[in-house]
């Protein structure tokens, strides 16, 4: 394992993070994930989180109602979030090492908390990652955004103790 990815951590994101994030553009149906622009997460910079490698920004998480989608209720035993990866490491095999460090920070901040998160059902590769750590099923959310349906898979996952 390279330095970039052997000592992950996971720290408040800058401003400057938020607009380098809003650079990365996935491939194909992926595509759904770029922004537009940096402003989603610089309206709520507090709830995003960069997760570093060797100083280099390889992914962000997010939690709270900045990890909600639309139609979603907040709950106070849940902690909802989000985390995504670089494009450029997506599909390179670090997708747990990525994941473990994501789910130590928040547990290790929110100890009590059940997590959620939602995923788009086709995202098979998503669900996977997300059932790799521990989450499990716990149904279905279909909105309207934009004048789309779509579909959601709801997954959760207990707390649990950090480990290393």
């Amino acid at each position: 394992m390279t330095a970039l990815w052997s000592n992950l951590l996971v720290r408040p994101m800058t401003a400057d993070e938020a607009e380098l994030i809003a650079t990365w553009h996935y491939d194909g149906e992926w595509s759904v994930y770029d922004l537009a622009s940096p402003q989603p997460l610089l309206n709520d910079l507090t709830s995003y989180h960069a997760v570093v490698g060797d100083e280099q920004l390889i992914g962000f998480c997010c939690n709270g109602s900045s990890a909600r989608v639309p139609g979603m209720r907040e709950e106070s035993a849940i902690l909802d979030i989000g985390m995504g990866m670089d494009p450029t490491h997506v599909g390179c095999g670090h997708g747990s090492v990525f994941g473990r460090a994501v789910l130590n920070y928040l547990s290790a901040n929110h100890p009590a908390r059940t997590l959620r998160a939602v995923i788009q059902e086709w995202n098979e590769r998503s669900l996977r990652f997300v059932r790799r750590l521990g989450f499990v099923d716990a149904g279905e959310l279909t909105v309207v955004q934009d004048g789309r349906r779509i579909a959601y898979r709801v997954v959760i996952k207990r707390p649990h103790r950090v480990s290393n």
